[in-house]
């Protein structure tokens, strides 16, 4: 092969060489445009390291689009007028009519020790509940339909039902519902208040944690401490 020859063939190598690095480089250029479409983050496509100036142009507008996106998910945040909207106080129900058994009713307040045991959002307590809630706790039914529990032989205390006619004849049956217990103490009946009392107090006490309610005052105040000392001191 003569000089000419040689210096034509690698002519033809050094153009094929050329041509093939430069579709190597379109496609890879090619590839990490759809890397770059796919994965990369926000901070990346920020970023100044990215040399391509075509792929910087294609990443700018997918920020744009990023963005944009970003502004109409913010559209359902938007509230149409705020002030007005914190104005509106939220709807509720009135407390419902707690009822009051004509045995209570009948009493003079002075003498009557008198706790109402119920949910604090006055939800009502089934029949169910109810009933499971007096076997464990030992309540009897008198004849007026009353629960009532024994110390000695004699009657401590009594409860009526917070929901009318106010008696528990029907507790076991699938539609009884009531707001909860009226605990209550006749002093003028009763022949040891103080014992009667600290009765109640360790009965309602199970009631309550078998229920998972609270203990009011007649006035729907919470009974405290502070109260049930009182009371103590008052029956001494």
């Amino acid at each position: 092969m003569d000089a000419s020859t040689f210096r034509w063939v690698l002519v033809i190598i050094a153009v094929l060489l050329g041509l093939a690095i430069f579709f190597y480089g379109q496609h890879q250029s090619r590839l990490r445009k759809r890397s770059a479409i796919d994965t990369f983050t926000r901070e990346e496509i920020d970023s100044a390291f990215i040399e391509d100036e075509q792929l910087r142009s294609e990443l700018d507008n997918l920020n744009q689009i990023l963005r944009e996106n970003e502004i109409e998910e913010d559209l359902d945040d938007i509230k149409i007028n705020p002030a007005r909207e914190v104005q509106t106080t939220p709807f509720s129900l009135p407390d419902p009519q707690i009822h009051v058994h004509q045995v209570i009713a009948q009493r003079e307040p002075g003498r009557l020790i008198n706790y109402h045991l119920r949910h604090a959002d006055f939800r009502l307590i089934t029949g169910e509940e109810a009933a499971a809630a007096i076997e464990q706790t030992a309540f009897e039914l008198n004849e007026d339909g009353l629960l009532e529990f024994r110390e000695a032989g004699d009657v401590a205390f009594r409860m009526a039902s917070l929901t009318a006619p106010g008696d528990f004849t029907g507790v076991r049956d699938l539609e009884f519902s009531t707001l909860g217990f009226n605990c209550f103490i006749d002093l003028d009946a009763c022949e040891n208040p103080r014992l009667a009392y600290e009765t109640l107090l360790k009965k309602i006490d199970e009631v309550v944690r078998l229920l998972n309610i609270k203990v009011y005052k007649s006035s729907q105040e919470l009974l405290t401490i502070s109260d049930v000392t009182e009371i103590r001191k008052n029956l001494q």
